[in-house]
């Protein structure tokens, strides 16, 4: 039995891609002194500094099936892949309504680079906030990595001395040839109920080149595989509450938000959605000559309640987690644990709405969507492969529904709540 060992060099024939040439750490790796109104400030600057980098590597990135370099190193420069990690391991440890704010301008330039951007930032956070210390010293040994995270549970895991034996398939690790380190799971034999967090060498995984896809094609995010691979004790997640945080201010495991990382597909879906209605805006802007002025009103009309709805939408995202990065930092009685559900269904209803703008956009534009390459066709597929992920599929309605109709749980936000129960006695 051929076992691979966690941190070994792993032969390269057995990987089905090359990655990038550029290094897997962050060049800074110590504690940033910015505040975070100041990095909020710069980061929204870098975002506009870097549109152009982005934008560039959009098309060379479908292609290849990842990140340009250039893209890579700018978002590294400038530190968006550390966004959520803990002020102590050098991390910003950002309100999640500042993140939201960076993902949708990010999202709004090329969205290949902002997906990449949120699952790295959830991959690092998750490694940095709740895996054990000899773990993170190894993980954080020559700075702040690079990092992917695979959300579901892809294979096993079997205890045997000194750690565990993994072996499996682990979908959709989306930014892998980027990463240094991958965060995932696996169901522990004889005791299937448990799930082991794992930090695995990403060096160290058999990369799959499944990631033929028709949209988000830049985000690679292949399958790996890994077979009779050593997994030592240290690199597996704690056995006693292995997901919960043990380090940072910020403690949203305590919020009990059903899906916390809804709020990046929350943001994802607002940044698609402004540039779709941006570039509609630009084309109706100019006088074209054979355009009829009701075409001109019905696109006005629909344009308009596009905008509203999206307005909406960022005003209760505003709204909600200004109020979970309250409790998270200990004013527990700015939420209520009976809106767990909210934020899943509100991403899920953000994702409809850059949907239905994007199609907006995509049907309005006329001969600039007809004509390849053009932004608005890799904006309807990008959006189209997004909204199936399963943090924002249709079930977060009614999941969130049957939650208010079980609980009597109160309606609406701020002045505007009232309890049913109350109001039919």
């Amino acid at each position: 039995m051929s076992v691979l060992v966690a941190g070994e060099t792993a032969n390269t024939s057995a990987m089905s891609g090359e990655r990038v040439s550029s290094s897997p750490t962050f060049p800074d790796a110590q504690a940033t002194q910015e505040s975070p109104s100041a990095t909020r400030a710069r980061l929204l600057e870098a975002a506009k500094s870097i549109a152009g980098t982005l934008n560039e590597g959009g098309a060379p990135a479908d292609r290849e099936g990842q990140l340009t370099e250039a893209s890579v190193a700018a978002l590294t420069e400038h530190g968006f892949w550390r966004m959520r990690l803990c002020r102590e391991l050098g991390g910003f440890e950002l309100p999640i309504v500042t993140q939201l704010e960076v993902l949708a301008a990010l999202a709004a330039e090329d969205t290949s680079s902002a997906w990449c951007t949120m699952v790295a930032n959830n991959g690092l956070a998750m490694l940095g906030g709740t895996m054990p210390e000899a773990a993170v010293g190894r993980i954080f040994a020559e700075g702040i990595p690079r990092c992917s995270i695979v959300a579901s549970p892809g294979g096993s895991a079997t205890p045997t001395a000194g750690g565990f034996l993994l072996n499996g398939t682990w979908r959709l690790a989306s930014a892998i040839r980027h990463a240094a380190w991958v965060y995932a799971t696996a169901l522990v034999e004889r005791d299937p109920s448990r799930v082991l967090p794992l930090a695995i060498p990403a060096a160290d995984v058999e990369l799959l080149n499944t990631w033929d896809v028709v949209g988000l094609a830049g985000t690679g995010s292949h399958d790996f595989k890994l077979t009779d691979y050593f997994l030592p004790t240290e690199l597996a997640g704690r056995e006693d509450a292995p997901f919960a945080q043990v380090r940072g201010t910020r403690r949203y495991d305590l919020v009990q938000v059903e899906h916390l990382e809804s709020y990046e597909h929350l943001a994802f879906a607002i940044g698609v959605a402004r540039r779709a209605l941006h570039e509609l805006r630009a084309i109706f802007s100019k006088p074209v000559p054979g355009r009829y002025v009701a075409d001109r009103e019905i696109v006005e009309d629909e344009m308009g309640k596009a905008v509203v709805k999206l307005h909406a939408v960022e005003a209760l995202a505003h709204a909600l987690f200004t109020r979970i990065d309250a409790a998270a930092c200990g004013e527990p009685q700015s939420w209520l644990k009976t809106e767990r559900h909210l934020p899943r269904a509100l991403a899920s209803w953000a994702t409809s709405l850059a949907l239905e703008c994007v199609q907006l956009a995509f049907h309005r534009a006329g001969l600039a969507a007809l004509r390849r390459p053009n932004l608005f066709e890799k904006l309807l597929r990008d959006m189209s492969i997004a909204a199936t992920h399963v943090v924002v599929d249709d079930l977060a309605f009614p999941t969130y529904a049957q939650h208010l109709i079980e609980t009597g749980a109160p309606l609406g936000l701020g002045a505007f709540t009232f309890n049913l129960t109350a109001r039919e006695a």
